[in-house]
């Protein structure tokens, strides 16, 4: 598809906005060239944590105790504050 005059886009933003959120996205550049596509963003689900990964993850009690020993291990071998600074 023919990219849009970047001074159009400025020009029609509400119309773009509107076509971006049915769906169907709009390629904006210079030259009939794209430089950059404008497409409607992603929603996460109200109340979610995770946004859109929410569900995507489970975790027993004994994997997350792992994790966080192993993560809690790794900071406290780490040298970004060494104990001695010369």
């Amino acid at each position: 598809m023919k990219a849009i005059p970047i001074h159009e886009a400025k020009a029609n933003l509400s119309k773009y906005i509107k076509q971006a959120k049915a769906g169907k996205p709009v390629y904006i550049g210079a030259w009939g060239e794209t430089e950059v596509v404008l497409t409607a963003a992603a929603k996460a689900k109200p109340g979610s944590l995770w946004g859109s990964m929410a569900g995507q993850f489970k975790f027993s009690d004994k994997e997350w105790d792992e994790a966080t020993r192993l993560v809690n291990q790794d900071f406290e071998n780490s040298k970004i504050f060494p104990d001695d600074v010369d």
